[in-house]
């Protein structure tokens, strides 16, 4: 007979596994910054959003702050 987890085991396991992802963006967002001298104007203006938009997560602040300094990374 095969072991299932249940279904609460399931939602817990994959919350942490969002949680880890959402880790990883905000390192890697803060450590690009850092390559560029720039990690607390990003810092800055992520703060400046979320005082503006108190909901918005921290990934989505550490977001808008490495747009408004330009260090996103460039793709195609």
């Amino acid at each position: 007979m095969e072991d299932f987890i249940s279904q609460e085991q399931f939602q817990l396991e994959l919350a942490a596994m969002d949680e880890a992802i959402i880790n990883i963006q905000c390192d890697e967002i803060l450590s690009r910054a850092d390559r560029y001298g720039l990690q607390l104007e990003v810092v800055w203006s992520a703060f400046k959003h979320k005082e503006r938009f108190p909901d918005a997560s921290f990934l989505e602040c550490l977001q808008v702050g490495e747009k408004d300094w330009d260090i996103s990374p460039k793709f195609g």
